[in-house]
């Protein structure tokens, strides 16, 4: 599916597909059942409706599964796809149609046709051997070989296959597939307001690829929702447009992040109409062979962990024409990968970093590795002038004060006591693991649900378009009773198990998330309006990242004024030894004067 806006930029394209529906056991005992040939071929009819029928329903999905489904019922609608679906006559035993092979028909009446297939499963990488064979009919001993798979191909697209019954869709089903088919082909994921370039307020990312182009390597530190990946595209335009640029690779943590990335290179490659290719290496997807053979003209996205592996592969000649570019670029200085891409990054001739807060908190071994690897921060466009210049909305913040109760006090004494204990062991806490502990015990103090059910006892309005940040589940579970009280419409987000919860709250089925997680950039929200923030790290990254949902502007409402609700200890005596510094009041002070800038016209 990922393929096929490729194959119909043009209108002369046509796609005739015959597909087999996966029958689920109850089908199979249906059809076993049957004994009128008359009875199964409609039953047959109602499974094809009937899936159709789940793709009219997925279009209405904002995640990318709605994207693909609204692909496919543009690609009926506007007649670039015709497809049919195969069943197996074993009706002692129903199978598959596992036929896999398919005929190009061009213009000048040259054709191509292949038959196999590369089985994308995880089994099947391990497992299995397979193979395509590709026949040209221009050379003498293919030409009967493609002859004979198109005859095969229209066989049974005539339903003239022996063994084998092909089903057409209803016209019902077909209508309501169109009916439901966007005017336009769904097309890039990155949100810009209407403007585009001529809309003074993006102009930031002008200068931002103003600046890379001078200094060739370095990191654009840029606000959450303000164009990094539109930054880079055009980055990569301008590369391209002078000649220069042989091939790039994108590097980032998080299937859905990479996703994301290999999506908007995909439409960005049809869209510039440029011979580009797109490679994956993450997951399931396994194409760094094919982009080491020939990186000339082609973007390898790459989980940062398959960096140190890919770069192995790759010829270091080849890399003096290309271009790196790290996303989320904090995540690079991880201990494992300081040692694994040491010096690997430097024969790449661009070396492109990009972050909201590019630096890691506690790890100056790891700063200094992105700043000889990437280099230095060369633009920024932090969240204050985003604000100003109307590319984020304006918000209000609500400080809660809350107060430690006697067991958080005792434990935070507990984490003194161990800290004394592994100094006495000869295994000394770091301050990272030190701090990391202390907050734990602040994130998720006993006092903060209660104060936070009394702040609902008069503003339960803030529930819509919310999303609540809880340091674990079982926190989170202890604030479902009060939500309860004000609203039915929540659901918690705490494993991939739980993901339709996530796709729901965005296509505004439900009113209210719980989560832990970092809600995928992969996901449109930008009707959310609440934040709750009952966990936040001292660093700013999670901060930038949490907020930065709900600051996005949406076209819809015009006027959006987001709400950030945060939870600030009181100052009090602290325990152990000494004072603690509070990451609550500086996370307050930072906060209160950012919710305190106003969209200016001269911004």
């Amino acid at each position: 599916m990922d393929a096929l806006p490729r194959l119909v930029r043009g209108d002369d394209v046509q796609v005739l597909l015959i597909a087999a529906p996966e029958l689920n056991s109850q089908d199979k005992a249906v059809l076993q059942e049957l004994v009128a040939e008359e009875r199964r071929a409609e039953y047959r009819r109602m499974v094809v409706d009937r899936m159709l029928e789940e793709i009219v329903v997925l279009a209405e999905n904002p995640a990318d599964d709605g994207t693909r489904a609204r692909v496919f019922a543009w690609l009926v609608a506007n007649g670039r796809l015709d497809i049919r679906f195969a069943f197996p006559k074993h009706i002692e035993a129903p199978g598959i149609f596992h036929e896999k092979m398919g005929v190009f028909d061009f213009a000048d009446e040259a054709r191509v046709a292949f038959t196999g297939s590369a089985n994308e499963t995880l089994g099947g990488h391990r497992l299995n051997y397979e193979s395509i064979d590709v026949y040209r009919s221009w050379v003498a001993g293919d030409a009967e070989r493609v002859r004979t798979k198109a005859a095969q191909f229209d066989e049974a697209w005539e339903n003239d296959a022996e063994g084998l019954d092909v089903e057409r869709p209803s016209a019902e089903t077909v209508a309501r597939l169109r009916a439901r088919a966007p005017r336009k082909l769904p097309r890039s994921r990155v949100s810009q307001p209407t403007g585009g370039s001529e809309d003074r307020r993006w102009r930031h990312q002008e200068e931002a690829v103003k600046a890379f182009l001078e200094k060739r390597s370095g990191v654009l530190e840029m606000a959450t929702g303000t164009g990094k990946t539109r930054t880079t595209l055009k980055i990569l335009q301008r590369l391209i447009e002078s000649r220069e640029l042989q091939g790039a690779v994108v590097a980032t943590d998080g299937t859905d992040l990479l996703d994301q990335w290999a999506g908007e290179l995909d439409d960005w490659t049809l869209r510039s109409q440029r011979p580009w290719l797109v490679y994956r290496q993450y997951e399931r997807h396994r194409e760094v062979g094919e982009f080491a053979l020939g990186p000339e003209g082609g973007i390898l996205v790459i989980s940062r962990s398959q960096l140190p592996k890919a770069l192995r592969r790759i010829p270091q000649a080849a890399m003096g024409g290309m271009l790196v570019v790290h996303d989320e670029v904090h995540g690079l200085g991880v201990p494992s990968l300081v040692t694994s891409l040491k010096g690997k990054h430097l024969p790449f001739r661009w070396r492109l970093g990009l972050s909201a807060t590019p630096e890691r908190s506690y790890d100056e071994d790891g700063n200094r590795f992105i700043l000889e690897e990437i280099g230095p921060t060369i633009y920024e466009f932090p969240l204050e002038a985003a604000i100003a210049r109307g590319v984020l909305s304006e918000f209000d913040y609500v400080p809660l004060p809350y107060e430690l109760t006697d067991g958080d006090r005792k434990r935070i004494t507990g984490v003194y006591a161990r800290r004394a204990a592994r100094k006495r062991e000869g295994d000394p806490m770091s301050n990272e693991e030190f701090w990391n502990e202390l907050a734990k015990v602040y994130k998720t103090a006993e006092m903060k649900p209660q104060v936070f059910t009394e702040y609902l006892e008069e503003h339960a309005e803030l529930l819509r378009d919310c999303i609540i940040f809880v340091e674990t589940k079982e926190y989170g579970d202890g604030l479902l009773e009060s939500l309860h009280e004000h609203t039915t419409k929540y659901r918690t987000y705490y494993a991939e198990d739980d993901r339709e919860h996530l796709e729901q709250f965005a296509r505004k089925e439900i009113d209210c998330l719980i989560t832990c997680h970092r809600i995928s950039q992969g996901i449109d929200l930008r009707s959310l309006r609440t934040v709750v923030l009952f966990a936040s790290a001292r660093s700013k990254l999670e901060t930038i990242q949490r907020i930065g949902r709900c600051l996005r502007v949406d076209p819809d409402r015009p006027g959006k004024r987001a709400l950030v609700v945060d939870f600030v200890r009181d100052n009090g005596p602290s325990a152990g030894d000494g004072e603690i510094p509070s990451a609550d009041e500086e996370r307050r002070d930072w906060l209160t004067s950012l919710s305190r800038v106003r969209r200016t016209e001269n911004a």
